[in-house]
């Protein structure tokens, strides 16, 4: 299975909350704060910065001084953000169904903007449970010699959430469609994970936009297959 890494690409803006409460909740603000912006009403500025991370954006994104832009280049921009949004359907990670539909796919694409460096160990042997599930699971599954105890290797996944749910991370999984030249069937498993603490409403969501571009193989990835745009 491929592993799509975020830092591959370049976007910081993959994924995006969908409703406004569940923006509030995500940026740590009141509901008639994101309502008054909706407005184009006065709200502070570290508001402003709370809404633009939770979005994906830096800091300031929403609030510092800026030249104006020609509107051919801001409806450009405009297209270029909002076009390449994709919906894709989402519920916690729990269950062994989740885990066979995962293998079953040709990329996993695991996001965590705001979960640290110190999850790394526990995302790195998610990550590592998920490559053995494609191995022994997928669609062509290899053959080491010995048998596979897939129940075992589905409960030590689930495990490995659940380490990461015991330190307070959100875990939702979504499979989305991603055709791209030469496979048109092409899919990629995207994993969320985002901190209780900041984003208490994430356990109920049931759906996440993602930006196109971050399910694509980048380029020396079976050439015949990859898009060539600089992603």
């Amino acid at each position: 299975m491929l592993t799509l890494a975020m830092s591959a690409f370049g976007h910081a803006d993959c994924l995006h909350p969908r409703k406004q409460d569940t923006l509030a909740d995500f940026a740590r603000v009141s509901m008639s704060t994101v309502e008054r912006v909706e407005r184009a009403e006065p709200v502070s500025i570290e508001s402003l910065d709370r809404i633009a991370q939770a979005l994906g954006y830096e800091p300031g994104a929403f609030s510092a001084p800026r030249l104006p832009i020609p509107k051919e280049e801001a409806a450009t921009q405009m297209v270029d953000q909002l076009g390449n949004l994709q919906q894709v359907e989402v519920r916690p990670f729990e269950t062994h169904r989740q885990i066979r539909m995962i293998a079953a796919t040709q990329a996993c694409y695991i996001h965590r903007p705001e979960v640290g460096a110190a999850y790394d160990e526990q995302v790195a042997g998610l990550r590592e449970w998920l490559d053995l599930a494609s191995f022994a699971l997928g669609p062509a599954p290899v053959d080491g010699g010995r048998p596979i105890r897939r129940r075992a290797l589905c409960d030590g996944i689930l495990a490995a959430v659940a380490d990461l749910r015991r330190r307070g991370v959100t875990v939702l999984v979504g499979i989305a469609d991603a055709p791209i030249p030469g496979s048109a069937d092409w899919k990629v498993a995207i994993i969320s994970l985002t901190p209780k603490l900041s984003d208490p409403g994430a356990p109920k969501r049931r759906a996440i936009f993602v930006d196109k571009r971050c399910l694509r193989p980048g380029p020396g990835y079976l050439e015949h297959l990859s898009d060539e745009a600089d992603l």
